[in-house]
């Protein structure tokens, strides 16, 4: 299905897929136990971490032409895509963005995306396991997100271009790295 909110021609079920596959590649998938709330987790962190580039009008670390609050929702955009890849999750037209908290600020939009990204969290939970609407959260997250990029102005598809190409390159993505004392681990 295509994702009309990002870019008119960007199928998600084809960018999970590929960013999953790449990811694999490189080890993020070894461990067939990872914990599924970890990488949640990591998608909350990027929005925090999205909210403290706005806060403060930081431009990127990795990509410094880019607004650092732009590129840490791609970084969400792809643990997102990437957690539906691994999980087989097929995108829904039909599950809409969530309508954003009032007020419009930078505060009230990420916390939508993190309520979102909750709402995805009970789906997945072992005891209550909901197959048939993890999907539905995971497409309505990932539409939130967009929403929210496109309520601030930004080039979510640009900005998750380059950084996807950006990972390839970085040594803290590397096995190796990562298995070293205070390396990333999840």
């Amino acid at each position: 299905m295509k994702c009309l909110m990002i870019k008119p021609d960007m199928d998600y079920d084809e960018l999970a897929a590929t960013i999953y596959e790449q990811n694999k590649a490189v080890g993020w998938w070894d461990d067939p136990n990872r914990c599924l709330y970890e990488c949640l987790q990591l998608v909350s962190t990027e929005v925090a971490e999205a909210t403290e580039a706005e806060r403060k009008n930081l431009m990127d670390d990795h990509l410094p032409d880019r607004k650092g609050g732009e590129v840490e929702l791609a970084d969400a955009m792809i643990r997102v895509l990437d957690l539906g890849g691994r999980l087989g999750l097929k995108y829904e037209t039909h599950a809409a963005p969530s309508p954003l908290f009032e007020g419009g600020s930078v505060g009230a939009l990420h916390l939508t995306i993190n309520s979102d990204l909750i709402a995805l969290a009970n789906s997945l939970r072992p005891s209550v396991i909901q197959a048939r609407t993890a999907p539905r959260y995971w497409s309505a997250l990932l539409d939130t997100i967009a929403a929210v990029a496109i309520a601030l102005g930004y080039d979510l598809a640009g900005a998750m271009a380059e950084k996807l190409e950006y990972n390839k390159q970085r040594a803290d993505h590397k096995r190796d790295a990562r298995a070293q004392a205070n390396g990333k681990r999840f």
